[in-house]
């Protein structure tokens, strides 16, 4: 064990790039939980090796294939030796072959990790890729686990059956089940799984969006007038993000309102080209920029009149985009899905409308540009909700509280 004073906690969870959702979160919480006196390590996906920032450390197994298989079948022989297991290590043996072994090179990792520091508390994010790997590692080593779903039951149930002996495991025995929306935590209800669920909001640095001037830029770029409305996309340029429901509804949308633009920004995806088309189609009233620097996202806000989440996909425990729109003071237009209306009040901060349906998001969004008086108080009542629900400090407070309460550290 290290000898430091400061309590370890190891994260299991993607850890940016690319950013969004987790690893978005994961990136605001870490410097908290450093800030307040945590030893953090980070498990995440990717291959680049072993990062070192100011407090934590991030691991992403940067070892070929023969290393990387002979360390995994070194320390299931070790573990075997030791009889080092439990239930969860078991249960990992119906797992399908491949996702067996990616498991297990984890939990090879996760055991490293723990060894050579005093972790005090594992936090896994995802049914289907943390939680299993936490899991293992947590009853080897006598650890409290947290475990927060990611709106995965609702998007891969497929896989979610393939694995369901030990993700009924994980459920049954973790110390604490978190998710960020109660849309997600009724979730585990899918399976039959009945345990509570402490609902835990992500948060945001809200001073970040908060400069309204700083949009100038980004329409100068893009050759937008300071007088022109700017309906923005900001998300994966893919279809569960609902950007073609958009794409659908801007000939309708340019057409009744001659003087608007539509920007979209985000990570590429299978609806690339489909963008790259409209803004062939549109010169000079619709833009496109693509992976976005994380620096210019608050600009981009600034920029835009309204902001529109068209999500269709029932996984989208909340919407990082909406909470960010209204610290930014802008209304927001978004689909009435998954845990969106827990982020975004219906008639109070926005408007939600049916998911996958263009004339409805159009209308929405017209109704908001023609009614000024109200798409003013919208913008001013988000940044009070934004303030009341999402704000990062307090949220990553509440999260860090948690990690404390299990451990029984004050």
């Amino acid at each position: 064990m290290n000898s430091s004073i400061r309590p370890g906690i190891l994260l299991i969870g993607n850890y940016p790039p690319p950013f969004g959702g987790a690893p978005k979160h994961l990136e605001d919480l870490v410097p908290h939980l450093v800030g307040r006196g945590w030893d953090v390590h980070v498990l995440s996906g990717g291959t680049s090796g072993i990062h070192r920032g100011q407090g934590f450390t991030v691991y992403k197994d940067a070892r070929s294939t023969l290393p990387r298989r002979l360390g995994t079948a070194g320390f299931l022989a070790r573990a075997a030796i030791r009889r080092r297991g439990g239930p969860a290590f078991g249960a990992a043996r119906m797992l399908p072959l491949g996702v067996w072994v990616r498991t297990m090179t984890r939990v090879s990792l996760a055991a490293e990790i723990i060894a050579k520091h005093d972790i005090r508390v594992i936090s896994a994010y995802n049914l289907l890729l943390g939680a299993p790997v936490g899991a293992i590692a947590a009853e080897m080593y006598g650890l409290p686990l947290v475990v927060t779903n990611l709106g995965e039951i609702y998007s891969h149930r497929a896989a979610i059956d393939r694995q369901l002996p030990i993700i009924r495991h994980i459920a049954e025995t973790a110390t604490v089940l978190t998710s960020l929306t109660s849309h997600c935590a009724r979730s585990y209800r899918e399976l039959g799984i009945t345990r509570a669920v402490r609902v835990l909001h992500y948060g945001i640095d809200r001073e970040r969006f908060a400069d309204a001037a700083a949009g100038e830029e980004i329409r100068k770029r893009f050759g937008i007038p300071p007088s022109s409305d700017v309906v923005f996309y900001l998300g994966r340029l893919v279809r569960d993000m609902g950007l073609h429901v958009l794409l659908d509804g801007i000939p309708s949308l340019l057409a009744r309102r001659p003087a608007t633009h539509v920007l979209i920004a985000g990570g590429s995806g299978e609806l690339h080209e489909a963008a790259k088309a409209a803004v062939s189609r549109w010169p000079g009233r619709v833009g496109l920029a693509v992976d976005v620097p994380e620096g210019e996202l608050a600009s981009y806000y600034a920029a835009a009149t309204l902001v529109v989440a068209p999500t269709i996909g029932a996984r989208a425990c909340g919407s990082l985009a909406s909470a960010e729109a209204m610290a930014a003071g802008k209304p927001v237009v978004a689909s009435r899905i998954g845990g969106i209306p827990e982020y975004v009040s219906d008639g109070i901060t926005g408007l939600l409308v049916p998911p996958g349906d263009a004339d409805a998001l159009v209308n929405a969004v017209i109704a908001l540009l023609e009614d000024r008086s109200r798409l003013s108080e919208f913008g001013r009542r988000g940044r009070v909700r934004v303030a009341e629900l999402f704000d990062g400090e307090r949220t990553n407070a509440a999260i860090e509280g948690l990690f404390r309460e299990v451990t029984g550290l004050r």
